[in-house]
């Protein structure tokens, strides 16, 4: 791979150069042209690798500099870097006399980017253990050529020269120079926090470190022009995707190198490395764990001496970490002999190293084969990416063009650009549907979406809004209102959101066969859709609940829909006939957000076939599809504002300042009159407002110390609170939410520890091979009282009055206790009291035979939606960078009483650190921390939309003129007493009445004939009556009048008598 960092012009160059050379001199000679070499069979490591490949590691200048670019640098290419030179252009000067770069115009904040290169670690360890100092040399040989390459590439893509700006801005292609330093080891970084409460800061540690071969090359912010212009580069054109793209070519020119050795090679299984045969992959892993052993001797030793870990100094925890390792396997430790220790403990895993060179020489494939299999494998590549964003950068067909040519084979960089060619004028195969591709700019990139994904947007929108604007499944005002009032449920006691509640139940109700209900964490969505479903259902409709998982789908139960459904077993017993929707049924579909346009559609598609009334509800800005597009923004755009009602306002937290904080961080959602940037900025502020006011509130802690420190300080804070609710008879108790597996995992370790040492978790416990959802391995320890994670749909067997019978006890990311376990298999119980037993054949995973299980006491932020406790902790033990806005909103808004957030200051102070420019002087703050904080818990990385990059107008225009006349049609049947949506219903249902061929109504209508004579007689007279009993009452009516009228005149009479006598008196 390739990363890329961007190193200040206003730090100190020296402290840079020092860093490049791992504090080594600089060279005396010049190993290009004067090869410094002592006796080969004594002298080993980076001096005899400088000899073979003439390449010194403590610095060199690209190849072929052109003179134009040295000359503005003042760079005697025939002259060894040295260390004046090199602190010199790192501060932006001129090597030879230290004078500031002339013409650059503006202010230059950095001096070069440092692309740094690195092999699969096979390749690191098949260098490190050769055979031979010539081996070793022969494959760094390799590396070298690779990277030379790979930065020529660079150097093309971005030694561009931009002058002017805006519209006006014009490109002038010129000469670029980089230094390469070569680097053998990754040392160790800790986190270390100064005593118990001091601050925490990430640093090397003196010890041997992991084997990682690695070159960095300083690119100079430099473009030297034909013109005599002396520009930057363009670093707009430095990108996560180019990033993805210089790597897959590194990694494409290595392999090639590589073959030609004659070693044997094989593409990783992730697809971006070339990965040496014979290099086993548990050496691999042996030798990328090197922190945590480091970290875990320090703290062994400290313990020997009777110290505790967290209250020592920086400095002396610095000390005992040298220390510890000085006494690993009683070896002294100088700094320059790791090979020893890497020796050492190879031969621990039983792996003794020959070498990797062979005599076969693998034949290159001819240039049209080559292409064709780099085709087939970016051409998969890229389906895969497709699936999951609706628009990608073109670059990235460069990059898996560039992967494809890893195992194929590259002649240069002109196969790059054939492959991604070919790609182009061919396109791709998705879902066995060959696709092609709109190009167009977007936001400044070069930007592309397949016609199938503009297809898809285009037909979910068109049938969404069709769909809103019919009447099918709508209720009439009078079903609305008797079903709320047998709901029981009141909407007094927040005026202001009752009101809301009740206008939502009516316009969902109301709406016909679409309806979209929109509401916040804690809004009652799910109290909201009682009393619709007893309408539907007292309307003789059947009700269905569906969700992405289940889950999910099961929560729809609490709203009294009985058969609910993951949205893959939905859509596969819809197809297999196994699940009936029909007419009289209404589909609710729950977390829409998680929904993509594709699933969407088929559920639509399905509507029209089958009449059923659909309603989604949820929230955008909790979750995004995993699929590709934005299903949510496409219905915001099709459907009328009468059918997606909102709900805004929450009632689950208690307190006003509460609410204001948990929405604070929800987004209001894509504003299209707003550039990215604006509303990125103005997300992070929000965010950042709310912070603040945790702060204030002090339920925001930055969590010094190392992983382990912060993983077990956050677990004694969860069982404070715990401790502290359960004490104030807490119903619902605290519950705890962290980014990711791994962290869950950690987390739930030390709650568990902590409670089995208190005695709430049983003493004799089993041990269980466990896997979870994503194939991760561990073991999972199991007592009694122990809390479990299901990752699948399970039931348990249970004894009833009627014998034995399986019943659901849960499904992915329910949470269950264990009450006890046999051979047979687990006794669990789950939140609702259903206890029984699930063998542990049901338990095991198919492939592997490990039990399907996970650690309990906490829960990754996806499985925390749709959780409500009195308390919550959102736990960041490995800082926020996992996090997005849509988390952060997740697990800042479980809580009815009080959130807790917890985050790993050194894992924050790191994250800051990086993103600067090495050599930034400015110290990092607290303040910074809790910017970078908002950075990443204010960010809304929405899906794009293929439909936008077409300029696509969305079919719904012409449904506006249908959707006002229905309105009307509406209004009218309200004030004639009628139901709107009982008229289309009967519509619908007489309809297969009204396709009965002519020729059959003929054979009925002889037989009903008579008796429809005789009906149509018995009708009339009827009517007859009817109009006679009616002209009856209408004339007693008007009798009644007369009589109340010639009383009223009587009376008025009387008065006026009565006003004359008194006013005679009066005279």
């Amino acid at each position: 791979m390739i990363t890329y960092r961007k190193i200040s012009a206003a730090g100190a160059g020296k402290l840079i150069v020092a860093y490049l050379r791992e504090n080594q001199s600089e060279p005396e000679k010049d190993a290009r042209f004067e090869r410094e070499r002592s006796d080969p069979t004594r002298d080993t490591g980076d001096r005899l690798t400088t000899y073979y490949t003439g390449r010194d590691g403590r610095g060199m200048w690209s190849p072929d500099m052109g003179p134009r670019i040295a000359d503005a640098l003042g760079i005697d290419v025939m002259k060894v870097p040295t260390d004046q030179a090199l602190a010199n252009l790192f501060e932006a000067k001129r090597a030879d006399t230290g004078e500031k770069w002339a013409n650059t115009g503006r202010k230059r904040e950095h001096s070069a980017i440092d692309f740094t290169a690195s092999p699969d670690k096979s390749v690191t360890l098949a260098a490190e253990f050769a055979s031979t100092a010539a081996e070793r040399a022969l494959i760094w040989s390799a590396i070298h050529k690779a990277n030379d390459k790979a930065m020529a590439f660079i150097a093309k893509e971005v030694g561009v020269a931009r002058r002017g700006s805006g519209k006006t801005a014009t490109l002038e292609r010129g000469e670029v120079a980089w230094v390469s330093f070569r680097h053998y080891t990754a040392r160790p970084v800790m986190k270390i926090q100064d005593g118990a409460k001091g601050p925490t800061a990430a640093v090397e540690v003196p010890v041997p470190g992991d084997p990682q071969a690695h070159i960095h090359n300083l690119l100079l912010n430099a473009v030297a022009t034909e013109s005599g212009h002396l520009g930057s580069l363009d670093s707009a054109r430095i990108t996560s995707a180019t990033s993805f793209m210089f790597g897959a070519y590194f990694q494409a020119e290595l392999a090639s190198e590589l073959r030609k050795l004659g070693i044997a090679v094989h593409v990783d299984e992730s697809g971006r490395a070339i990965a040496i045969d014979s290099v086993p992959r548990e050496a691999c892993e042996l030798f990328s764990k090197r922190h945590s052993q480091a970290e875990k001797m320090g703290k062994a030793y400290a313990k020997r001496q009777g110290l505790d870990w967290n209250d020592l100094s920086a400095e002396r925890k610095f000390s005992i970490l040298h220390n510890a390792n000085l006494a690993y396997r009683s070896k002294k430790y100088n700094g320059s002999n790791d090979r020893e220790f890497w020796l050492e403990q190879a031969h621990d895993i039983g792996w003794y190293h020959d070498t990797v060179l062979t005599n076969e020489k693998v034949q290159p494939l001819g240039r049209a084969e080559r292409y064709e299999l780099a085709y087939a494998i970016a051409a998969k590549k890229l389906a895969e990416e497709f699936r999951t964003a609706a628009v990608l950068d073109r670059d990235t067909f460069r990059t898996h063009a560039a992967r494809g040519l890893i195992a194929a084979g590259i002649e240069g960089t002109q196969d790059v650009e054939r492959i991604a060619d070919l790609i182009q004028e061919r396109g791709i195969e998705i879902d066995g549907q060959q696709v092609r591709f709109l190009e167009r700019e977007q936001d400044g990139r070069l930007r592309v979406a397949t016609s199938a994904q503009i297809a898809l947007e285009k037909d979910m929108a068109r049938l969404a809004g069709l769909s809103s604007r019919t009447r099918d499944g709508a209720l009439s005002d009078e079903q609305i209102a008797a079903a709320v009032a047998r709901s029981g449920l009141d909407f007094t006691r927040e005026p202001a959101h009752g009101a809301a509640q009740l206008a939502a139940i009516n316009a969902l109700g109301q709406a016909g066969g679409l309806g979209f209900l929109i509401g916040v964490a804690g809004s009652g969505k799910t109290t909201l859709l009682k009393p619709l479903v007893d309408a539907w259902q007292e309307d003789g409709r059947t009700v269905i609940g569906a969700a992405i998982a289940w889950r999910q789908a099961d929560a729809l139960k609490d709203a009294g829909i009985s058969q609910t459904y993951a949205m893959t077993p939905l859509l596969d017993g819809l197809a297999q006939g196994k699940i009936v929707l029909d007419r009289q049924s209404v589909l609710v579909l729950d977390e829409v957000s998680q929904v993509s346009p594709r699933q969407l559609l088929e559920i639509l598609q399905l509507q029209q076939e089958k009449g059923f009334a659909l309603r989604v509800v949820g929230d955008r800005e909790q979750a995004q599809a995993i699929e590709a597009g934005d299903a949510v923004e496409l219905l915001l755009r099709v459907m009328p504002k009468e059918a997606r009602p909102e709900l805004l306002s929450t009632i689950r937290q208690k307190s006003a300042r509460g609410r204001q904080i948990a929405s604070m961080f929800r987004s209001p959602g894509r504003d299209l009159s707003q550039t990215e940037d604006e509303q990125k900025k103005a997300d992070i502020a929000r965010a950042r407002e709310a912070i603040d006011m945790k702060r204030k509130d002090g339920t925001i802690r930055l969590v010094g110390g190392d992983h382990d420190q912060v993983v077990e300080q956050i677990a004694d804070l969860y069982l404070r609170r715990r401790d502290m609710l359960t004490q104030a008879g807490s119903e619902r108790g605290i519950t705890m939410s962290a980014p990711t597996n791994e962290d869950v995992m950690d987390l739930s370790r030390a709650v568990r520890d902590r409670l089995r040492k208190r005695g709430e978790i049983g003493q004799a416990e089993i041990v269980k091979a466990a896997i979870d959802q994503r194939g991760v391995t561990y073991e999972l320890p199991l007592a009694v009282g122990d809390r479990v994670r299901l990752f699948s749909k399970t039931s348990v067997r249970v004894e009833t009055a009627h014998g034995r019978r399986w019943r659901d006890l849960g499904s992915n990311g329910d949470f269950t206790t264990v009450k006890g376990w046999s051979d047979e298999g687990l006794v669990l119980q789950n939140a609702k009291g259903r206890e029984g037993l699930v063998p542990w054949t049901r338990l095991a995973d198919p492939k592997t035979g490990r039990v399907r299980l996970g650690f309990g006491h906490a829960m990754t932020v996806d499985a925390a939606q749709g959780v409500t406790s009195d308390e919550h902790i959102n736990a960041m033990p490995r800082g926020s960078s996992a996090m997005t806005g849509f988390t952060s909103y997740v697990a800042e808004s479980r809580h009815v009483h009080r959130c807790w957030t917890a985050v790993s200051e050194g894992s924050l102070r790191e994250a800051e650190t990086f993103s600067r420019a090495l050599g930034d002087i400015r110290p990092v703050t607290v303040n910074d921390l809790y910017d970078r904080l908002a950075s990443d818990m204010g960010r809304h990385p929405y899906k794009s939309l293929a439909v936008d990059l077409a300029k696509a107008r969305l079919a719904h225009e012409e449904a506006n003129t249908r959707w006002i006349r229905q309105n009307h049609v509406n209004e009218r049947n309200r004030q004639k007493g009628q139901s709107p949506g009982g008229q289309v219903r009967r519509h619908i249902e007489e309809a297969p009445i009204r396709d009965v061929p002519r020729a059959q109504w003929d054979d009925v209508s002889r037989k009903l004939r008579k008796a429809g004579y005789a009906a149509q007689d018995a009708l009339n007279a009827a009517r007859r009556v009817e109009d006679l009993q009616e002209r009856r009452r209408a004339q007693q009516a008007e009798d009644r009048l007369q009589q109340a009228r010639a009383a009223a005149q009587a009376e008025e009479r009387e008065r006026d008598r009565t006003r004359v006598r008194g006013t005679g008196r009066g005279m």
